[in-house]
């Protein structure tokens, strides 16, 4: 007996093969890939976004890719709306859809009715258009303030300094005439909802979680880095940031131009230009694209004084790229563990993990795996490959729908799980300590008795 046929889900980490995975499963089972990356939905930034190429989307159809200009905004809400025809049309045909990504909230809106949106937002009016652009020039803060006028839950629910939540939640009050909690508690109602929002849309759902080691994932992302240098990075940024840079007021600050792989490279691209591009080219070429040791600058300063400041501004780029791009990573591992593997009342697909730290064995450790796992599904048989076991969030039972502020470190909290980490802390500790100390030493100065002024002596000099 065949069950309906089940939409695939790839999640990992940056650099752990999923593209790779997703164009062999696309050919295996005739299915189509959905990208689910917020950066490659963007027109150009292919070599940057670590987009499939141009003979790898050749292999099998690709969809939202390239859907909207640097220019516009893009969504997690413009992303559903486009994602979810396209898999109710595939799975129409018994093909089933291939969701791809690093951007777990997109491939979240999908599986879950987790977004809260509405006609009339879609349709918004001139009055919301120029309160849009009144809120433009409030601060963050006096957004919150106005919040917690209009929706006291949802203030105390989102972190004081998430601009992007804040204004959403005025902007739903403002479209609707209902408050986002309002909307959010009709969503957790509906039979299958939880505290994270809505029931699971697709039951028939796998759920394919790319592993690597860390120390392996780690070196595999440096290469990546240089090797996009190879691939033409450094025309493809300056492309961009001369077509781009000055679009918007807020350039730094939305949409792809915060994209990892473009943003580190800011500081060089305003310094220098597209000759000093051609310099740095034919340098890399002539020395097989390996950047210059601290030494080798050293060396360089003298004969070459202006190649080795640029030489050294990208390296420092780079630098920052390969950092960025490894916390990304682990940002993206612990995503998943707390929202697929550890949501206590969620409904959630079975999750299968395939380890993809050695290469060479990738034919039978994730490709016939994977194979395998969707192969048992589709034949409604058992498989032999057992599902990650489910754990239990130690914040599980507690309320993460309030906020705390820490008077000692000046800091904001929502949760009561991260509040707990936070009082923990070594860090609120010293600063604890060291403010009773402080005290302690006021208290003592203030007890000690004044010593009285010496009065002078009479002047008897003549």
């Amino acid at each position: 007996m065949l069950r309906k046929v089940p939409l695939i889900v790839i999640l990992g980490s940056t650099g752990t093969g999923k593209t790779k995975l997703s164009l062999e499963l696309a050919e295996r089972f005739g299915g189509e890939i959905i990208s689910a990356d917020s950066m490659q939905v963007y027109t150009n930034l292919d070599i940057a976004t670590a987009k499939a190429t141009k003979e790898e989307q050749a292999r099998a159809r690709h969809h939202l890719l390239d859907v909207a200009t640097p220019a516009e905004p893009f969504t997690v809400t413009h992303f559903r709306d486009a994602a979810l025809p396209i898999i109710e049309q595939l799975l129409a045909k018994s093909k089933p859809p291939i969701v791809v990504g690093g951007t777990n909230y997109y491939i979240e809106s999908l599986l879950w009715d987790i977004l809260v949106s509405t006609k009339e937002e879609q349709a918004a009016t001139v009055e919301q258009q120029l309160s849009a652009e009144l809120m433009a020039g409030m601060s963050t803060a006096e957004l919150h303030q106005h919040l917690a006028q209009i929706d006291a839950s949802s203030a105390n629910r989102i972190h004081p300094n998430n601009r992007r939540k804040i204004q959403r939640a005025i902007e739903v009050y403002q479209s609707t005439g209902q408050t986002l909690s309002e909307k959010l508690m009709e969503q957790r109602q509906q039979p299958g909802g939880n505290r994270l929002g809505g029931p699971l849309r697709y039951p028939h759902t796998i759920l394919l979680w790319l592993r690597c080691q860390q120390d392996v994932l780690n070196e595999r992302l440096d290469k990546r880095v240089d090797g996009m240098l190879q691939q033409g990075l450094l025309k493809e940024l300056r492309q961009f940031h001369n077509s781009y840079a000055n679009v918007t007021l807020q350039a730094y600050t939305k949409g792809v131009l915060q994209t990892i792989g473009y943003k580190e490279f800011v500081p060089y691209l305003q310094k220098y230009d597209a000759q000093q591009d051609d310099r740095l080219e034919a340098y890399l070429s002539e020395h097989q694209y390996q950047l210059p040791t601290s030494e080798q600058l050293l060396a360089m300063e003298s004969e070459a004084e202006h190649l080795a400041a640029s030489l050294k501004l990208l390296s420092s780029c780079c630098a920052e790229l390969k950092l960025v791009t490894r916390r990304y990573s682990k940002k993206q591992l612990k995503w998943i563990n707390n929202r697929f593997l550890a949501s206590k009342d969620r409904q959630v697909p079975d999750l299968y993990e395939l380890d993809t730290s050695i290469v060479s064995a990738w034919p039978e450790a994730v490709f016939k795996r994977a194979e395998c796992i969707i192969d048992s599904y589709c034949q409604a048989q058992n498989c032999e490959i057992l599902p990650m076991a489910k754990r239990v969030h130690p914040g599980a039972d507690l309320n993460e729908e309030t906020s705390h502020f820490c008077a000692i470190c000046a800091r904001h909290f929502v949760g009561e799980y991260q509040w707990g980490l936070h009082l923990k802390s070594n860090k609120h500790k010293r600063r604890r300590e060291s403010q009773r100390r402080k005290q302690r030493e006021a208290a003592e100065q203030a007890a000690r008795p004044q010593s009285k002024p010496v009065a002078e002596l009479p002047d008897k000099t003549l």
